[in-house]
């Protein structure tokens, strides 16, 4: 029964994962071909790789702020009266 439990979480931590190295490629792949475009140096490579980075993890922050705690869902089980 406990793995049940667990599930979701480690299925959220792969997504967080995924979600922030995708948004760090992507931004790294969007400053190369904006450079390869405009014939510059690599300054748009680092600066959409930057915020790329810094989307990625506010985006995983944003999901991981909000999954649930186990201990408090219990506590909050067994002070609801049962009927």
């Amino acid at each position: 029964m406990k793995r049940r439990e667990k599930e979701p979480l480690q299925l959220l931590q792969v997504g967080v994962g995924t979600i922030l190295s995708s948004m760090a490629v992507a931004g790294f792949l969007l400053g190369y071909v904006t450079d390869s475009y405009l014939d510059t140096l690599p300054i748009f490579l680092l600066l959409f790789g930057f915020l790329g980075v810094l989307g990625g993890i506010m985006k995983a922050h944003r999901l991981l702020i909000n999954v649930p705690d186990n201990k408090s869902e219990k506590a909050e089980q067994r002070s609801r009266p049962k009927h």
